[in-house]
């Protein structure tokens, strides 16, 4: 379904040989950017095409790839005194998908921001393996 969203991509200008475009999920728009990085532009899409019709699935593995490193972190270090301290379920409920990076034939970038529990910051898991989250980074 999520898929259909890579029929309208539109060449990004600001780096060369790359495409965006967006779709709705769960009532937000989401970015996806489609960067080949040297390998051929089919295999790219094809890894976007995989990842995009299992998005819930892959929503829910980033999710819980992201309560499972940042959890403890936030209640322990960024939570403020006056804040409570949140199950994974509230924590999972301040997550929200903003965009879905496909780099080469086997990278994806999941960018969700977190209602400011981590100062405004992007957490970023990511696919190295076109398959499981490996990292995840936290940027901006």
């Amino acid at each position: 379904m999520y898929e259909k969203a890579l029929d309208n991509l539109e060449m990004d200008e600001r780096i060369e040989g790359t495409y965006k475009g967006s779709f709705n999920f769960k009532g937000d728009e989401v970015r996806i950017h489609v960067d080949p990085d040297g390998e051929k532009l089919e295999d790219t899409i094809t890894l976007a095409k995989r990842i995009l019709s299992s998005l819930d699935a892959y929503d829910k593995k980033a999710r819980g790839y992201i309560i499972e490193n940042s959890l403890q972190s936030y209640n322990e270090d960024w939570r403020e005194d006056d804040e409570p301290i949140l199950t994974a379920m509230e924590f999972d409920k301040n997550l929200r998908l903003d965009g879905v990076n496909f780099l080469s034939s086997d990278s994806v970038d999941f960018f969700y921001s977190e209602n400011n529990m981590f100062g405004g910051h992007s957490l970023i898991p990511q696919i190295f393996d076109s398959e499981n989250f490996e990292y995840l980074q936290m940027y901006g």
